[in-house]
């Protein structure tokens, strides 16, 4: 099912990207690999960080199936238990048939647990606000936006 799924996305969205329709995706994401994030301290509060993370893996399922790796940037205030960040994400469809990859800028914001700080962060109830911007193969000339949540993405590409 997810193959003929993600075909009939990638077919649809060649003549759509001319056209300007979109066609409507969504599904889950699990992390399987967190990266590697460097925390330091902002001023002298005790409870500013700021973190870099790169090599960020998301594995994809339903209308995109693939695996994507994100690069980011986060604001942490463990006085407020708030980060808000953003980044750049590559997906690349491992799906057969469908060759070609999809990068989107993130937006981000999360509550999140400060139990460990500095040495790690857990953010949780993700807010992630995306806008594709770059596409190769099947996904060339796509654009769009993707919403995300701790656990799934949905959203319209064309």
């Amino acid at each position: 099912m997810a193959l003929v799924t993600t075909l009939a996305v990638a077919t649809a969205l060649v003549p759509l990207a001319a056209a300007g329709n979109g066609v409507k995706v969504s599904g889950t994401y699990t992390v399987p690999i967190f990266g590697s994030t460097t925390c330091s301290a902002v001023g002298s509060s005790g409870f500013m960080y700021r973190c870099e993370t790169t090599g960020l893996v998301s594995a994809y399922e339903g209308d995109l199936v693939g695996n994507a790796v994100a690069d980011f940037t986060s604001l942490v205030n463990c006085k407020a238990l708030r980060e808000t960040g953003h980044g750049t994400e590559t997906f690349t469809s491992t799906e057969v048939g469908v060759v070609g990859t999809l990068s989107w800028i993130d937006q981000f914001s999360a509550d999140v647990d400060c139990s460990f700080a500095p040495y790690f962060f857990i953010p949780i109830h993700l807010d992630i606000n995306s806008v594709a911007v770059k596409g190769t193969g099947a996904f060339a000339d796509v654009q769009g936006r993707l919403t995300f949540t701790d656990t799934t993405y949905s959203g319209t590409l064309h």
